[in-house]
């Protein structure tokens, strides 16, 4: 079954239309002035939804003129907006390009958001992307009304100028991507967990059909067969499709869940992997016959290909049972079957034709990859790095895999589970060179760029980077999902080569891959930023991050300036960074997984470790340090086992579990330290709701409050005169308790999603309590009232924010921006 298509098909826009021209001119005419000024937050609802397809129609100058109004752009419907854009902006003159690139790079928030927060979330992409004075524009409003924050800087990591159209409209998680080029154009096709196939039409950055189905759709493929482009999708049943008119020619049950589909255009017969047998089925007579079983292939077949060589036409399958399967099609006959590395599971796969010849390479968990004869399954090389024995971490797990000509001889690239991209030279088996991303390589995909080979590798840190892959120079950082890539493709629209690239963002995304210059990269953090903490370091106000890579960062308050980095003795991430003053002396504390414990002294030359340890095999989440009388300082290091372990760093006093291990109650989601009554608290709270205070003393249970969602942030602070407890819970509520009794002084709500961070502030002579969400607003809340005062909006989930001295820290996705209200005074903004 097919919906109508939405949005609609992109208007073109040509020469002026005399008719459309004078019906703008009526619309505009309408909407209220203020002076040159045109009151778009006054204007009728239909006009800021519909009036951007009139101008449109009336041609591209009256489009250009309409676009280059950011008030207009504030209060217009984004997805009527969305619909006229074309995917690439490069056919508007360079001032509305500048501000269609800003207004564009956070296009999948501004759908979902009211007027007044896109105008913040605007205004901050205009810094990120150093468009100052448009942000200052953006900031003010008609009718005198200015933001009552300005950001004085943020990093830019998640922007791109080769970023093309963000389709939205999954739901769910996007499990397939693939691509074709017909006479209608080019197309890509997702399937999703939501229950929907969609065939999006990458000209115009449109959905051409939304196909929907009774299951998720696991699996997705495309061919022609004879002079029809059609598609065939892996849900409950597999259905064949017609791709121009998106009618559903014919639809058979399987017996067992789908798991993937893989087509042989030449004959027309697909490959069917499931939870139980593989099939095939026979596309030429509209999928009419029943599906054939293949017994020789095994059960629950995770990855399958098909080739060619010469006349023959054959399907490979992998089985943890068998290894690789391979079998002739039709026919089913059992060519080989075998497993080079046994003990060593097969991760993943992929089948190439190289100069006539079809290769197959298998990825492997230890890292290692299998290169051998498709049809026969004849080994050809092994490739693993020689001073690694196998099996390696599954760290080093290879969860991508391509191939494609190099300088002189085939090159495979293997994309692993650490982050790391190897060149291999087919000819030899050598290592050719290593790359990396900040996250799991998920997809690797190649083709020639302008005659230039390029690879294209799509990681959990959110970005895709082109690679040539003669040279390994890095041509371009595709930046700009929310959230880990998880597959890509490269094809053409028109004659401009371009990338197509899903996330677990849910969005579709294409990318201009002609860009040649020397990128301008992520510079800032790489991953998203878990830790926040402000702090006076050698009379400066700081900024201290941790983003789950190997380093802790140090940034300047007030300029954004990056000061110094410091890395981990053993390279493992990091959750949680925490700075502490004493004495003379400045101390950073940061935990990481497998209990990785880190203290730095900052003093020049920065950077020196004072002292590590490990707590075992559970992550730390949280860190409270404490400074000591004596001197020194002792870390109070909250695990994911629910675990409380005090460390003395310098070896004055071992370890000493505060709470041990739990195996029936919830894991530890935040800590932190409070002093009280002279006498100091170690706050836990759970992800099964219970918020506890201990004695660091004594480790006696002071008292103990259950909430009825997870508590994922925790904060202490005053109101007035009574020491106080912030809890933010996975429900979007927030309370206030007195710490000495747990009495709930207030409560507030108003965030729609998890409150993920909390911090006590004193604003213009009253307590304020800030909190962070993952519905993306940093809210602060007046604690004599307990009315909401104060309301920040971001293009991404808040992961963390900070208060010290005038001065707001927000750290969100992979930035971090830094706030300050009006009233203070005024500082240069800049972004990174």
């Amino acid at each position: 079954m097919t919906t109508p298509d939405q949005p609609g098909p992109r208007p073109a826009t040509g020469e002026d239309d005399l008719r459309e021209r004078l019906v703008l001119r009526r619309l505009l005419a309408t909407v209220h002035r203020s002076g040159d000024t045109l009151r778009w937050d006054l204007a009728d609802p239909y006009l800021r939804r519909h009036v951007v397809e009139h101008a449109s129609r009336a041609g591209l100058g009256q489009l250009v003129e309409l676009l280059d109004d950011g008030d207009f752009l504030v209060n217009a419907d984004p997805a009527a907006v969305d619909a006229v854009l074309p995917p690439f902006r490069d056919v508007y003159p360079p001032p509305v390009r500048r501000i269609l690139d800003v207004y564009c790079a956070s296009i999948g928030w501004h759908q979902h958001v009211a007027a007044p927060a896109r105008r913040q979330i605007l205004a901050l992409d205009a810094l990120r992307l150093g468009h100052h004075d448009l942000a200052e524009r953006m900031r003010r409003a008609p009718g005198g009304h200015v933001l009552p924050w300005r950001c004085l800087w943020s990093t830019a990591t998640n922007i791109s100028a080769s970023a093309g159209a963000t389709m939205t409209g999954h739901a769910g998680r996007i499990n397939a991507l693939a691509t074709v080029r017909d006479r209608g154009g080019t197309l890509a096709v997702t399937g999703s967990e939501d229950r929907t196939a969609r065939v999006w039409d990458l000209g115009t950055g449109t959905t051409r059909h939304v196909l929907l189905h009774a299951q998720a759709v696991k699996d997705v493929a495309v061919a022609t067969l004879g002079h029809r482009a059609v598609l065939l999708t892996a849900a409950e049943r597999l259905t064949l499709w017609d791709l121009a008119t998106g009618r559903d020619l014919r639809s058979v049950p399987v017996p067992s869940p789908i798991r993937a589909v893989a087509v042989s255009e030449e004959i027309g017969w697909a490959v069917v992997t499931t939870d139980g047998p593989t099939y095939l089925a026979d596309l030429n007579g509209g999928l009419h016959d029943d599906l054939l079983p293949v017994t020789e292939a095994g059960e629950r077949a995770k990855h399958v290909a098909v080739g060619r060589e010469g006349g023959s036409h054959f399907a490979l399958t992998v089985t943890a049972q068998h290894g690789v399967t391979a079998f002739d099609l039709p026919g089913r006959r059992l060519l080989y079957r075998g497993n080079p590395l046994p003990g060593d599971p097969i991760t993943a796969f992929t089948v190439v034709d190289v100069g006539g010849l079809t290769l197959a390479v298998t990825g492997r968990r230890s890292g290692a990859c299998v290169v051998f004869h498709a049809r026969t399954g004849a080994v050809l090389h092994i490739l693993r790095e020689s001073h690694r024995p196998a099996p390696q971490s599954a760290r080093g797990e290879v969860r991508a895999l391509t191939v494609c000509p190099g300088e002189s001889s085939w090159l495979a690239f293997s994309g692993h589970k650490d982050g790391t991209m190897r060149a291999w030279d087919l000819a030899t088996g050598r290592l050719l060179r290593a790359d990396r991303h900040a996250g799991a390589v998920n997809a690797l995909v190649s083709t020639d760029v302008l005659r230039t080979p390029v690879v294209a590798s799509a990681s959990d840190d959110d970005t895709v980077r082109c690679w040539d892959a003669r040279t390994g120079a890095l041509r371009d950082v595709l930046a700009g999902h929310t959230s880990g890539v998880t597959g890509a493709a490269l094809t053409q629209v028109g004659t401009r080569p371009v990338a197509v690239t899903v996330s677990k963002d849910r969005t579709v995304r294409t990318w201009d891959t002609t860009r040649e210059e020397p990128p301008h990269g992520p510079d800032g953090h790489p991953r998203w930023v878990r830790s926040l903490v402000l702090h006076r370091i050698g009379g400066r106000l700081c900024a201290v991050t941790a983003c789950r890579d190997d380093k802790v960062r140090v940034i300047d308050v007030g300029s954004g300036e990056p000061l110094f980095q410091l890395e981990t003795l053993r390279g493992l991430p990091l959750n949680t960074a925490v700075p502490v003053t004493t004495g003379d002396t400045t101390l950073i504390a940061a935990g990481g997984i497998q209990g990785h414990l880190i203290v730095w002294d900052v003093r020049p030359p920065a950077g020196a470790a004072v002292d590590s340890t490990s707590l075992g095999t559970a992550d730390i989440v949280a860190l409270g340090v404490v400074p000591l009388a004596r001197g020194g300082v002792q870390v109070v290091a909250g695990s994911s086992d629910g675990s409380v372990t005090i460390w003395h760093p310098g070896g004055r006093l071992p370890l000493r579990d505060l709470v041990a291990r739990r195996s029936n109650t919830g894991d530890i989601a935040c800590l932190v330290v409070a002093g009280f009554g002279g006498e100091r608290m170690v706050v836990t709270g759970d992800f099964d709701g219970y918020v506890r205070v201990r004695s660091l003393r004594s480790a006696d249970l002071v008292h103990t409050r259950r909430y009825r969602a997870p508590v994922r942030a925790l904060a202490t602070g005053m109101r007035g005169a009574d020491a106080c407890l912030a809890v933010g819970t996975g429900s979007g509520e927030i309370w206030v308790l007195r710490l000495a009794d747990a009495a709930v002084l207030l409560s507030f709500r108003g965030h729609t999603d998890v409150v993920r961070s909390l911090a006590f502030a004193r604003l213009d002579g009253e307590d304020v309590l800030f909190s962070g969400s993952a519905d993306g607003t940093v809210r602060g809340w007046d604690l004599r009232t307990g009315d909401q005062a104060h309301r920040i909006d971001l293009p991404d989930i808040v992961q963390t924010v900070a208060h010290r001295e005038n001065s707001l820290a927000i750290g969100y996705g992979r930035e971090v921006s830094v706030f300050t209200p009006v009233t203070a005074p005024p500082r240069e903004s800049r972004s990174q």
